[in-house]
């Protein structure tokens, strides 16, 4: 028996609702994780932002997540109260401070993570390499798509 040939025009529409419903799905699962380590949402996603971009200064960071000097004070502020991330005096420029993740809490972090990642090797796990070099590379071009979109969203911000 084969299978019904994909009629794209009904078919893509759907592949965006589920990246839509997907990133519900995130949002929401990332509060949980942050409420389990005592901290918000916005919270956890700078210490992950800063674990990709390595050391960056304050208002780096603030440009990054669009959010204000101020609200990024905070975030800092609880950040380090936690022990997620330091700050540093610039070695090139004593009055900046950058910011710092600190990994020793990472364990920590894993041991949230490791439900959904021994799922998601369980999905990963039924895939040939084929797919699953084809879902690298989706989830690669997403995760270079949706920084280019936010910003085009947030232009003319100040």
């Amino acid at each position: 028996m084969s299978e019904k040939p994909i009629i794209r025009s009904e078919f893509i529409p759907s592949l965006i609702m589920e990246f839509r419903k997907f990133s519900t799905s995130i949002v929401l699962f990332n509060e949980g994780l942050a409420s389990n380590l005592h901290l918000n949402a916005t919270d956890l996603r700078c210490r992950e932002l800063l674990c990709h971009t390595g050391p960056i200064t304050a208002g780096k960071l603030s440009q990054l997540t669009h959010l204000t000097t101020g609200a990024i004070t905070g975030v800092i502020d609880r950040l380090e109260k936690v022990n997620f991330v330091e700050r540093i005096q610039d070695p090139n420029d004593r009055r900046r401070v950058i910011i710092q993740p600190v990994y020793e809490r990472d364990d920590e972090l894993a041991e949230l993570f490791k439900p959904l990642s021994d799922s998601l090797s369980n999905i990963f796990n039924q895939y040939d390499d084929k797919e699953l070099t084809l879902l690298f590379k989706f989830w690669n071009d997403i995760n270079e798509l949706i920084p280019k979109e936010t910003k085009e969203l947030n232009k003319g911000e100040t």
